[in-house]
C-alpha cells in the first residue's frame, strides 16, 4: 500500500510560521483566551453529565468570555507598554547582550545568521541582536504575564457580575 503525501496548503503554512514567530507566551494567551471565549461557554451549557440548573449554567457559561476579554485587554496592555520600555531602552543601549557583545569582538556569529545573511557582518550583527532582544522580552513577557494573574484575576471577578447582570436581566426582559 503506497501512502500518498498530505500536500499542505503554502498560505497556511505562512500563516503558521508568522503566528509562531510571534513568541510563545503570547500565542498561549491567545489561544487559552479563544478557548475561553468560544469553547468553554458551549461545553458548560451543554454538558450532559451536569446536574446544575440551565440559570446556573448560564451564569457560569457567561464568565469564560468576560474573562477572556479582560485578560486579553490587560495583557495587550501590560505587555504593549513593557515592549515599547524594552525597545526604548534597547535603541538608547542600556540593554546589551553577552552574546552580541562577543561577537562584536571575535566576529563569530551563528551559523544559521551568517547563512541567512549572507555572511554580511553588519547585518549578522543586527540580526544577532534582534534575535536575543525578541528572546529577551518573550522571557520578561512571560514573567509580567505570571506576576499579573491576581490581578487580572481580581479585576475579572469585578467585571464579571456587572456584565453577567446586564445579560441575564436584558434576556429575561425579552
Amino acid at each position: 500500500m503506497k501512502i500518498k503525501p498530505v500536500k499542505f496548503n503554502q498560505k497556511m503554512a505562512n500563516s503558521l510560521e508568522k503566528f509562531s514567530s510571534q513568541g510563545g507566551e503570547k500565542i498561549a494567551n491567545y489561544i487559552n483566551a479563544g478557548g475561553k471565549f468560544a469553547i468553554a461557554p458551549l461545553v458548560i451549557m451543554y454538558n450532559p453529565f451536569s446536574k446544575e440548573s440551565k440559570e446556573n449554567k448560564k451564569w457560569a457559561a457567561i464568565k469564560q468570555p468576560v474573562e477572556a476579554v479582560v485578560t486579553i485587554a490587560a495583557q495587550i496592555a501590560a505587555l504593549g507598554l513593557l515592549f515599547k520600555g524594552i525597545d526604548k531602552m534597547a535603541a538608547k543601549g542600556k540593554i546589551t547582550f553577552k552574546l552580541v557583545e562577543e561577537a562584536k569582538k571575535t566576529g563569530i556569529f551563528p551559523k544559521e545568521i551568517m547563512d541567512s545573511v549572507k555572511n554580511d557582518r553588519v547585518k549578522a550583527l543586527d540580526e544577532l541582536s534582534k534575535n536575543c532582544l525578541d528572546i529577551f522580552k518573550d522571557r520578561v513577557g512571560t514573567i509580567l504575564t505570571i506576576g499579573l494573574y491576581v490581578p487580572i484575576l481580581a479585576l475579572s471577578n469585578r467585571v464579571f457580575p456587572k456584565v453577567a447582570d446586564m445579560l441575564v436581566k436584558d434576556n429575561d426582559n425579552e
